[in-house]
């Protein structure tokens, strides 16, 4: 028999479950904005975590909750946050935290961090790859070591729930499950094969632990075709099953995209620098690595926030006490701070030769500034590493809207929304920067159409070749390239169905096109389906067409 569902007061979601109680204290603000919003609602009524999670995040931003170094902080947004939430910074929404969406994380290693496991454990296995051909799950309870540091703030910064701050610095899939494999080995070493045997347990494991997404912040040493690469192989298996594969592609402006970032189907992320600023409507280029593979294509295809980013401090390490002792230090009075003795200050690395309180105050608020240690539980990071798990809290948001999303799907929501920053060279941010909340309206609006083909498709037995866009605003739309010498108002597209956009021609001649859609005689866009692109000379792309 099924279990009949709910419905949500206030969104008229059906759900599974209602919340009724509430810690009021805690939690007035809360219920006061929603009684407000909703003068009909009362308590005993209920709603659903969705709505609990919206109007909560309403509240953080409405009130500019500060962690308790604020004052001493040399903040930078005009909103009074130390470090902006990613959340906030991102502009998402808060209802869809990528709940029933499993996450897996390919990296160093892992602690299973308050923010994971505290309120819920969220962590479905945890799997030492590296100890084991048959990748047998170890013991949850492990030390705090250097090979940790990555993993565990790539997954808190991806789906931590913010406990370690009441909340303020979860991040956007705070409700996802995560699969947590581990490659670094003994001696420090990520190799090829442990990367290897960590996406082969994936390909032999994510019916079991329904795994959709899988983030690699971590690279091959080698930048080689993806035909040669086993690690690019595997990703590519991964894409045609139906996962979501998101790749960094470095902190090295100069160097080469290696695998699995420069795989055809592997969504390649890039860094953008917001300075921390809402209020900064130019963000800058993030030294991320850019530009063309060993096999022409371009990389990244999308970029996201990568630096001033709310990360974990490991619980049990020297760098957790030291950060506790910086804030204790902080809120001393002029004479606690003289009297708190030589040896305090140097635990807190700070030469100490009896200055003056205020003095030693600015000391410590430098030494806070230098480690980066803006809490007593959070550091802020920087590089791709954290812009790919944030592109893959966007893709939980989107699974959870419509968990029948293919990658495919899912790529063309995300490039198709993605904003071009001005100033910032197109080769370097691909089809821009991602807009979590365009691209989960694109899914929540049904705007994704199912096709048999992709765009452009050859159909050899025909002789023709079948170009497809979905634009459900446009009134005319063209084809136009190299093969019609881009004229305008030759290759008129036919209008069919929710906005699908199709025209058919004769197959070309062997060779290499350009070609792009034109949009309402003023638009020209890139095929976002296609990912052989090239730079068009005018911050933009042309489509790439191979006649073989």
């Amino acid at each position: 028999m099924l279990k009949e569902r709910l419905i949500c007061p206030l969104c008229s979601d059906a759900v599974d479950t209602l919340l009724f109680r509430f810690h009021i204290e805690s939690e007035r603000a809360v219920l006061q904005l929603i009684k407000e919003k909703n003068p009909g609602w009362a308590v005993n009524d209920g709603l659903c975590s969705r709505c609990v999670d919206y109007y909560q995040a309403t509240v953080l931003m409405q009130q500019l909750i500060l962690p308790e170094i604020g004052p001493y902080f040399p903040v930078k947004s005009v909103d009074d946050f130390v470090i902006l939430p990613t959340p906030i910074r991102l502009n998402t929404d808060p209802r869809y935290t990528g709940k029933a969406v499993t996450i897996c994380f390919i990296d160093s290693g892992f602690q299973l961090h308050p923010d994971l496991v505290a309120s819920q454990n969220r962590v479905k296995i945890h799997v030492d790859i590296t100890q084991s051909p048959n990748a047998i799950p170890f013991n949850d309870d492990v030390k705090a070591t250097g090979a940790c540091w990555h993993g565990t703030m790539t997954t808190v910064v991806c789906a931590g729930d913010g406990c370690k701050s009441n909340g303020l610095y979860r991040g956007i899939a705070s409700g996802a499950e995560l699969v947590l494999l581990k490659v670094q080995d003994e001696g420090g070493r990520i190799t090829t094969e442990n990367i290897t045997k960590a996406l082969q347990w994936v390909l032999d494991h994510h019916e079991c632990y329904n795994i959709k997404i899988v983030n690699m912040s971590v690279a091959d040493d080698e930048a080689i075709s993806y035909k040669n690469s086993t690690v690019d192989k595997l990703a590519e298996q991964l894409v045609t099953i139906g996962i979501t594969v998101v790749a960094a592609v470095g902190n090295d402006e100069t160097g080469s995209i290696k695998p699995p970032a420069n795989s055809p189907h592997v969504i390649a992320v890039g860094g953008i620098n917001d300075n921390n600023d809402l209020e900064n409507g130019n963000p800058a280029a993030y030294h991320s690595t850019y530009g063309t593979t060993i096999d022409g294509l371009m990389k990244p295809e999308l970029v996201a926030n990568s630096i001033w980013i709310a990360a974990p401090i490991l619980i049990g390490t020297e760098e957790k006490e030291k950060a506790e002792l910086l804030h204790k230090l902080v809120k001393y009075s002029d004479e606690a701070l003289q009297n708190a003795g030589n040896g305090v200050f140097r635990k807190a690395g700070i030469y100490y030769d009896g200055n003056e309180p205020m003095r030693l105050r600015d000391d410590v608020v430098q030494q806070i500034m230098a480690t980066k240690f803006f809490s007593p539980d959070y550091m802020h990071v920087d590089g791709t590493s954290f812009a790919a798990p944030i592109v893959c809290a966007v893709i939980a948001q989107l699974l959870e809207a419509n968990p029948l999303l293919t990658p495919k799907q899912i790529r063309q929501v995300l490039f198709s929304t993605a904003k071009q920053l001005p100033g910032i060279q197109t080769i370097r941010q691909g089809f821009g920067y991602i807009q979590p909340r365009q691209a989960l309206l694109k899914v929540l609006n049904n705007e994704i159409i199912m096709k048999q083909q992709d765009s452009p498709f050859i159909n050899h037995s025909n002789k023709t070749i079948e170009f497809y866009i979905h634009n459900s605003c446009a009134a005319k739309v063209s084809l136009a390239g190299t093969f019609n010498h881009w004229a305008q108002d030759v290759l008129l597209m036919e209008a069919g169905r929710d906005g699908l956009w199709k025209i058919e021609i004769p197959i070309l001649e062997k060779g290499r096109y350009h070609y792009k859609f034109f949009i309402d005689d003023k638009r020209w866009v890139e095929d976002v389906e296609n990912s052989l692109r090239e730079h068009d000379g005018f911050n933009g792309w042309n489509s790439v067409l191979e006649i073989i």
